[in-house]
């Protein structure tokens, strides 16, 4: 009996998404550590930072499926898992244990680097995953937007680690424009812009495929507000504007990056053309653009480790 009640509770966090954030974190490490070995961070507080983090974003996984639990019996009953593997008091209390772990993390690590940034972070994401539960996610483009953003923020968090010197070593001290004032910090940015892209469109895309539950819940999403075929074209747009600025950044990607991440950047870029090619084909569509959306963005962040 517990060890169903431990399984739902890993279903219910989303395994595959914290792997993604995760990966993402110990991406930029990588990527840093590998195109300048004088920097070196403690890979202790870089763990903390990604298990508090990887917390967080179990916790807010949870409490949307809590607050979530009527439109998904509509949309996705054979998916609940509140209720109906776990009651919604167990729920509860696992939300706000994994957030009081990961808040912990968070004012520890603001302790040991005499910054109230890591505690300040942990908080307000903490608080906005609960709003957008609760209130934001119906509020009409809001709550993809909230989402999105939060995501692409993780690389970002990610290099934050590198403007705090007590992880820094003496030459990164000495030497604190270094990093920052290399293209390889910017192609950080293109990345972290690249996942806000493309995880709005996933979150505009996921409003699609919850339409009748949303409508229940009072959920005011764009493909309730204007239908499914606008739907489409404002995700085909986005889809677009990422491709925009592959090619506006593309001879400084392709002077600055490996051949390897070049190409698999470029594949990532690839698989959002595919899209829009099945876009208009509602059938397909719908079948396949979450995998491959999600496979995009995987293979687009896996540039960090090349």
């Amino acid at each position: 009996m517990a060890g169903n009640a431990l399984i739902s509770i890993i279903r219910l966090s989303r395994p595959i998404n914290l792997l993604i954030v995760s990966a993402t974190m110990l991406g930029v490490y990588v990527y840093v550590n590998a195109l300048n070995p004088k920097i070196a961070i403690d890979s202790m507080y870089l763990s903390l930072l990604v298990i508090s983090t990887v917390l967080i974003t179990a916790g807010g996984n949870i409490i949307n499926d809590y607050y979530d639990l009527k439109a998904d019996e509509i949309n996705k009953p054979s998916k609940v898992i509140i209720s109906k593997n776990i009651s919604k008091e167990l729920s509860l209390r696992i939300y706000i244990l994994l957030n009081l772990l990961a808040l912990s993390l968070g004012f520890y690590l603001s302790f040991i680097f005499e910054t109230f940034w890591f505690a300040g972070i942990h908080t307000l994401c903490t608080l906005l995953l609960w709003l957008y539960s609760i209130y934001l996610k119906k509020i009409l483009l809001l709550g993809n937007l909230l989402i999105a953003g939060l995501t692409g923020f993780i690389p970002l968090y990610a290099e934050s680690l590198y403007s705090f010197g007590p992880m820094l070593n003496i030459y990164s001290r000495e030497n604190p424009k270094e990093w920052h004032d290399s293209f390889y910090f910017e192609f950080v940015i293109i990345l972290a812009v690249f996942a806000l892209l493309q995880n709005l469109v996933r979150e505009i895309w996921k409003d699609v495929t919850d339409i009748d539950g949303d409508q229940t819940m009072g959920v005011v999403s764009i493909p309730i507000k204007f239908g499914i075929r606008k739907t489409q074209t404002v995700m085909g747009f986005i889809l677009l504007l990422e491709i925009a600025i592959f090619f506006f950044y593309l001879d400084r990607l392709e002077f600055h990056l490996s051949l390897e991440s070049f190409i698999l950047f470029s594949i990532a870029l690839s698989i959002n053309i595919l899209i829009l090619m099945l876009m208009y084909r509602k059938e397909n569509f719908i079948k396949y653009c979450d995998s491959l959306l999600k496979l995009s963005m995987a293979i687009g962040l896996s540039t960090l480790y090349f």
